[in-house]
């Protein structure tokens, strides 16, 4: 027997571009039963193929890669969760549109609204990043400051301080944005 055969017969390597075009609609619908958010789902699809291609140019044989590929997606999917749990702080490019906040055309209030989002969007842009972290985490995410704590790194006194300072620079950030508005537009914004 010559170097590199192995007794008996293996099926025939397929190149990872087959492997991709036969099984990525089946490993797209196991994903996609198992994930929190739809949108993770190409991410993982993506992070499976790239574990397989790595391991397909080693020299040993993957026999049967479907169920290798679940094998990998089994393990990719524990430590997505995993991670999911231990860091809770996401940022959803939906966001905004669930709540609400995208843009409208309309009436004066709707108007009015959108010219204080603006505000608040140019105050919470002008925040130290500490103090926008903590904010969000408290206020935009509803967590205690022990729960912040954990998911930022800083102690819960620190999140205390940053959301105390926070407020507070927020606070004069929006009161000379309104000032300025008053001097340009003629009369304070409401």
């Amino acid at each position: 027997m010559a170097a590199g055969e192995s007794k008996g017969k293996s099926a025939p390597a397929l190149p990872a571009k087959a492997v991709y075009d036969r099984y990525a609609a089946s490993l797209s619908r196991y994903l996609a039963r198992r994930v929190r958010r739809p949108e993770d789902v190409d991410d993982l699809t993506q992070e499976i193929f790239e574990l397989f291609v790595r391991r397909k140019n080693r020299t040993e044989v993957v026999r049967n890669p479907l169920a290798y590929l679940f094998r990998i997606a089994f393990h990719v999917v524990g430590t997505a969760l995993a991670d999911e749990e231990r860091n809770p702080v996401v940022f959803d490019s939906q966001l905004p549109q669930e709540t609400g906040l995208e843009t409208r055309s309309g009436s004066n209030e709707e108007a009015e609204e959108l010219v204080v989002q603006e505000d608040v969007r140019g105050a919470l842009a002008q925040l130290p990043e500490n103090y926008l972290i903590a904010l969000m985490l408290v206020e935009g995410q509803g967590m205690s400051y022990k729960e912040a704590s954990r998911a930022s790194g800083f102690t819960p006194s620190t999140i205390a301080t940053y959301v105390m300072h926070g407020r507070a620079a927020l606070k004069l950030a929006l009161e000379g944005r309104r000032m300025s508005g008053a001097k340009a537009g003629g009369g304070p914004r409401k």
